[in-house]
């Protein structure tokens, strides 16, 4: 099944962190995030900081629908950094895989965007 299609597990405050194994099976889904201080993240280019701001709050939204946020942030005033991790669990969960599946999925599907 495609990380993107998987449903967010709302609960996930009792379980485990991934494990270093699960989290290098589940990398190669992800093929446009990193690992990064123990954090899923991406950086995004926009054209201005207007894009970026604009970006960010798309982002926001997308996210706060399935009630699985990210740390984002916007660098030297056109980068946008997404960064996923499960401060519940005190690393990565699978929702966060899931959603930055979800994010890149959406991502491609309006390649046109300002980015």
């Amino acid at each position: 099944m495609d990380l993107s299609s998987e449903a967010i597990s709302p609960d996930v405050a009792d379980t485990a962190p991934l494990t270093r194994r699960e989290i290098a099976d589940l990398l190669p889904e992800v093929p446009d995030w990193s690992l990064e201080d123990g954090r899923l993240c991406a950086r995004f280019a926009c054209k201005e900081f207007c894009d970026a701001v604009t970006f960010l709050r798309e982002v926001a939204v997308f996210s706060a629908r399935e009630n699985h946020l990210p740390d984002i942030g916007i660098r030297k005033g056109r980068f946008v950094d997404v960064a996923w991790c499960t401060y519940a669990v005190g690393g990565l969960s699978r929702n966060d895989f899931i959603m930055a599946a979800r994010l890149s999925e959406w991502l491609r599907s309006r390649q046109g965007a300002n980015l």
